[in-house]
């Protein structure tokens, strides 16, 4: 059995990234189905704040097939490319905190 892990302020500013990208996530996906002619400044928001993974999502669309450019697919692409990011952060962080531990 491990060890539960501490979460540490890198932990906690992670998980509140992976909150607000959900979040806006949630509500992209709930604007796209519910409004007749979205202008979904949401999306816009939430490629911004997926920077830099998030904007790659975003230049990329134009090469999936057509079968597969419906708006909800790019919401979900643009929160997985933040919860990557934010998987990638703290693991990097723990990593660089480890190494420091060791050295001193």
């Amino acid at each position: 059995m491990t060890k539960p892990h501490k979460l540490g302020s890198v932990g906690c500013l992670a998980l509140a990234y992976s909150g607000l990208v959900l979040a806006l996530g949630i509500y992209s996906i709930v604007v796209l189905l519910t409004v007749q002619d979205p202008i979904l400044l949401s999306g816009v928001a939430l490629m911004y704040l997926t920077f830099p993974l998030g904007w790659l999502v975003w230049q990329a669309w134009d090469l999936l097939p057509i079968g597969l450019t419906d708006p909800i697919v790019l919401v979900l692409l643009l929160m997985g490319a933040g919860w990557l990011q934010a998987w990638a952060v703290s693991r990097l962080v723990r990593r660089l905190t480890r190494r420091s531990g060791e050295s001193a």
